[in-house]
């Protein structure tokens, strides 16, 4: 295990290089310190392509396609190809190309990492509460179906973010999700009138309604962790104007 990055203490993901990086080991400074990869922080552009060629190089890909696409919290999962790898809109990405690094940026919303051993399939996904609802997961599962991979040759990690303890929702929210599902009430705890939701264990119960059941879960909390992790809610919490973003790639070995 190198220092910048997290793995699974299993053996999920074999056959890829993969991390869930920390928000150590970069060249930003002040709030973005310092491995921040997101382009659309107010962070220096010269530093996060810095930064993202150390992911790269991190997992010695130097030469590789890093390919981050343009996060909105929807459910929308695109397959991508060498070709068609630039400026993508989506939440998700599944491919079967070794030139590709797939990576999504992550500050307190669950990241998933993907690998479907036979068909040599990986995928990246961002779940926040709203993609998540609206079955992100269940997209992606669909996606690496398309490309001939079948759910009992799927393992997935779950990388750090925003724990149980840390996330505080309303009413309104506590009540959408009960709706939705009664069985969904078991995500919460309630102290003080205040709800408390278990955002990583309400993707586990997705992951495991699409059929799979290799799942690892690395229990990480990116609020809590503030020299470890960037943290969207623990920002918004301390008034700064903006915070970083966490990268979590996965590529095909060679």
């Amino acid at each position: 295990m190198r220092e910048n990055f997290i793995k699974s203490k299993g053996n999920y993901l074999k056959g890829c290089s993969y991390g869930f990086f920390t928000r150590n080991g970069g060249y930003s400074e002040g709030i973005y310190k310092s491995l921040n990869c997101s382009s659309r922080s107010g962070d220096s552009n010269i530093n996060t392509c810095k930064n993202r060629t150390k992911v790269l190089q991190e997992l010695d890909k130097e030469d590789g396609n890093l390919v981050i696409p343009i996060q909105k919290h929807t459910n929308i999962c695109k397959i991508i190809t060498d070709k068609d790898s630039q400026n993508i809109t989506a939440d998700a990405l599944v491919t079967k190309s070794e030139k590709l690094i797939l990576c999504i940026l992550t500050a307190d919303c669950v990241p998933l990492l993907l690998h479907e051993k036979k068909e040599n399939i990986i995928g990246a996904i961002h779940a926040g509460w709203k993609g998540a609802k609206s079955n992100i997961i269940e997209n992606t599962i669909i996606k690496v179906q398309e490309l001939g991979g079948k759910k009992e040759n799927i393992s997935i990690v779950i990388g750090p973010c925003i724990q149980q303890k840390s996330y505080e929702v309303g009413n309104e929210f506590f009540e959408n999700f009960t709706l939705d599902d009664k069985k969904n009430r078991e995500l919460f705890i309630q102290k003080s009138q205040r709800y408390y939701f278990d955002l990583p264990q309400y993707c586990i119960n997705k992951i495991k309604n699409c059929g799979i059941k290799k799942i690892d879960n690395l229990n990480k909390c990116t609020y809590e962790n503030s020299n470890e992790f960037f943290s969207f809610r623990r920002s918004l919490h301390l008034n700064e104007i903006d915070y970083g973003r966490q990268a979590n790639a996965i590529t095909i070995s060679k």
